[in-house]
């Protein structure tokens, strides 16, 4: 008897509230998450073989393997776009609202960790940056979310 009320209650949680279905998929189709797939898989391999050249390679190779992943977030942010442009007027302002507390954020903290690092205070390498955004800006959309449920 209760798993069956356990599984219910999880049952009503998932369809009933709906946050994760709501939040993690609005505007999102499969060619969205097998496009943004392919991209953060891009991205990581080839920060990979960024951080993996050495000076002995041609200077050509080094200068692309240095630009080839700015490329590829470059694409996912217009999938971003294209995804956001597809949802309703909250879903937007939701959005721009996770945006900018993510750039108010983000910029003093990384800006203050660059500096602590320069000054030799504490060592963080550069590539981060980005993963440190990224995780600033899904807790900004989560807060965006909870307050216009």
């Amino acid at each position: 008897m209760r798993a069956a009320q356990a599984y219910s209650r999880v049952k009503f949680a998932l369809h009933e509230n709906a946050m994760w279905k709501d939040f993690w998929f609005a505007g999102a189709t499969r060619n969205y998450w097998v496009l943004s797939s392919l991209l953060m898989l891009g991205y990581v391999l080839a920060i990979t073989l960024g951080v993996q050249l050495d000076s002995g390679w041609p200077m050509s190779i080094r200068v692309l393997a240095a630009l080839v992943p700015a490329l590829l977030i470059i694409g996912f942010v217009v999938l971003e776009f294209r995804r956001i442009r597809n949802t309703d007027e909250l879903r937007q302002r939701m959005e721009l609202e996770a945006g900018m507390l993510t750039l108010a954020v983000s910029v003093p903290l990384l800006s203050a960790i660059g500096l602590l690092d320069d000054a030799g205070i504490m060592e963080v390498p550069f590539l981060m940056s980005v993963p440190a955004l990224m995780l600033i800006y899904i807790a900004a959309q989560a807060w965006a979310h909870r307050r216009y449920q």
